[in-house]
């Protein structure tokens, strides 16, 4: 199918951000959320899980990289017998000059590092906001307290 609609190299990535992010929402791990425990803040992942949706989308990402790998693997032999070798620069651009496979690759590993650092970072930002809130500094100048006459004496 993927060689007959002869889809372009940046349709595919799209493709594969688009499948990704199912899967990210189809397991559950869409967005960080806090609660209070006694003194304690925990932090936890919350989204429904979709076990519908993660069984149809499970290795579809893996499958097209592996169909990719195949047409580059033609791509490379058609071109090294009509052409002898020579990719254009549209060939490049538009088809992937024979290298779609490891675009596809690199696209999907900086997704999951994406997904990785997004949630360091939220829950980061959590726990900052948490101690934030919980010990503010008891000298710290408040609205326009610097304003009044006892800040000013010494």
């Amino acid at each position: 199918r993927l060689h007959q609609k002869r889809l372009a190299s940046d349709m595919l990535v799209q493709i594969v951000e688009r499948l990704h992010e199912r899967e990210i929402a189809a397991r559950g791990l869409e967005h960080v959320e806090s609660s209070l425990n006694q003194d304690q803040v925990t932090f936890k992942r919350v989204a429904q899980q979709d076990d519908v949706e993660l069984a149809k989308i499970d290795g579809i990402v893996h499958e097209l990289i592996e169909a990719a790998e195949v047409l580059d693997k033609e791509f490379v032999e058609q071109k090294a017998k009509a052409d002898g070798g020579k990719i254009t620069h549209a060939e490049m651009m538009h088809w992937g000059g024979g290298k779609i496979a490891g675009i596809l690759k690199d696209k999907l590993k900086e997704l999951g590092r994406e997904q990785d650092e997004q949630f360091k970072k939220r829950l980061q930002s959590f726990y900052d906001a948490a101690n934030i809130k919980n010990h503010k500094d008891k000298d710290a100048i408040e609205g326009n307290s610097w304003r009044d006459d006892d800040v000013w004496i010494k």
